[in-house]
């Protein structure tokens, strides 16, 4: 993966030419022992057909404001009005700020596009009452009912049919392993009034579902928060701007959702926006999200999770555990008035193990010794293009094309197959000419 050698062309004529029977860098054994699998690392894999699942319970009621005790876990579910704010982190910054002692948790398990009736995952992930159990939920805030709302007044009986499926289902599974959730609903927003959308029917039909919700939350005794009707009244005047695209919220359209659920949820006076806090809350979201959403879910949960990304995955997810943790203590020393670091402390962040070397013994050579191992057809020249020892960003190239203009277009991915814990994503795209 480290050398770009071949001009186009010689590529093919090369592997006509070559033996059937050539034993290559890839293919030779690498003498190495797999490394032990710990039985450890099993309890961070959340697979669907492993993970633990709630145990029934008494269901309980739910009354605005919430009842918050010191420890609790918040979960956010639902659809993308809730996993977009992970990226504002306005509503769990004053919550910070209004329980600075409490050392609350905010899980987000959001995913966009989610409605009541479809939730798809890839494959084996482990569904979203799998994750309540491993976030523990406490309080739960759901936001549906956008997504249904385009079914029109024709699909309202369905929606209430789920929804009431929903809220009874809910209440009556123990997350935190001791008694059922405070659960509340968030209705949708309203659509903005902007260029392209026509605000007026869809708001029509988002009002619909929002009183069915409030109906279905009355009946079953728990939370409801209206945020349609507080939304539908600034984004009426002209020239409001909530949205980049009529229904998604920009940061001013978080900070206000923000106020709006801290209002009606918690039995406080609406602070303030701590930065600082809010800087974490951010950094913590990033984390966590990379431990809950992995982009390349079949290395973790799907068909590659144990010949290529066990030993791999579930360390890292270890990892980003511990690393969530520390953006946890560091949000609640910063609310309750302590001095912290300039720099988060993941000093307790173990080493990632060896992982399984299942595709050879490569070796790092430079390219003059690389071009003498080549086996070479005598009618054909083999000459180097480009390689890492000109180009240091030439590294881990996993495609390339060249253009009409005689160009290389190389995708670099040192993130494949996923981040690592402590690690930020840098991929590039390079474009190498011959000048």
């Amino acid at each position: 993966m480290q050398r770009l050698l071949f001009t186009l062309g010689i590529c093919l004529a090369l592997g006509q030419a070559l033996n059937a029977q050539t034993v290559d860098g890839r293919n030779k054994p690498s003498g190495k022992k797999p490394p032990t699998e710990s039985p450890d690392l099993a309890q961070y894999a959340l697979f669907e057909k492993t993970a633990p699942r709630p145990e029934a319970t008494s269901p309980i009621d739910t009354k605005l404001p919430l009842k918050v005790e010191a420890g609790m876990s918040i979960a956010l579910i639902g659809n993308t009005l809730l996993d977009r704010s992970q990226d504002f982190g306005y509503l769990e910054t004053l919550i910070h700020q209004a329980y600075p002692n409490h050392q609350l948790t905010v899980r987000n398990l959001a995913w966009s596009a989610d409605s009541l009736h479809h939730q798809p995952r890839p494959a084996n992930f482990a569904d979203t009452d799998q994750h309540l159990v491993f976030v523990k939920a406490d309080i739960i805030f759901a936001a549906y009912g956008f997504n249904e709302s385009f079914a029109g007044p024709d699909g309202l009986d369905e929606f209430k049919t789920k929804l009431t499926e929903f809220v009874q289902a809910t209440k009556a599974k123990a997350f935190n392993g001791k008694k059922g959730p405070q659960l509340v609903l968030l209705s949708p927003i309203a659509n903005e009034d902007i260029t392209g959308v026509d605000a007026a029917k869809n708001n029509k039909n988002i009002r619909l579902y929002s009183r069915a919700m409030r109906a279905v939350a009355r009946e079953h005794k728990v939370g409801f928060i209206d945020v349609f009707d507080p939304t539908n009244k600034v984004m009426l005047p002209a020239g409001s701007d909530y949205t980049f695209n009529g229904c998604h919220l920009n940061d001013a359209g978080y900070q206000f959702l923000a106020r709006t659920v801290f209002d009606a949820a918690f039995d406080r006076t609406v602070p303030v926006i701590n930065e600082e806090i809010r800087a974490t809350v951010l950094e913590k979201n990033k984390q966590f999200f990379r431990r809950f959403r992995p982009v390349n879910t079949f290395y973790y949960t799907g068909g590659r999770n144990r010949s290529y990304g066990y030993l791999d995955f579930l360390p890292a997810m270890r990892n980003f555990d511990i690393m969530t943790a520390n953006r946890d203590q560091r949000i609640w020393d910063i609310a309750g008035g302590k001095q912290v670091p300039a720099k988060i402390d993941d000093s307790n962040v173990p080493p990632l193990p060896e992982t399984k070397q299942s595709r050879g013994a490569n070796r790092l050579l430079a390219p003059e010794d690389e071009l003498d191992e080549f086996e070479v057809d005598p009618r054909f020249d083999v000459t180097l293009f480009a390689s890492e020892t000109d180009f240091p960003e030439l590294a881990c190239p996993i495609q390339m094309r060249w253009d009409s203009q005689g160009r290389l277009w190389v995708s670099c991915s040192t993130t494949y197959p996923h981040v690592y814990p402590g690690n930020e994503p840098n991929d590039k795209l390079i474009i190498l000419e011959d000048t």
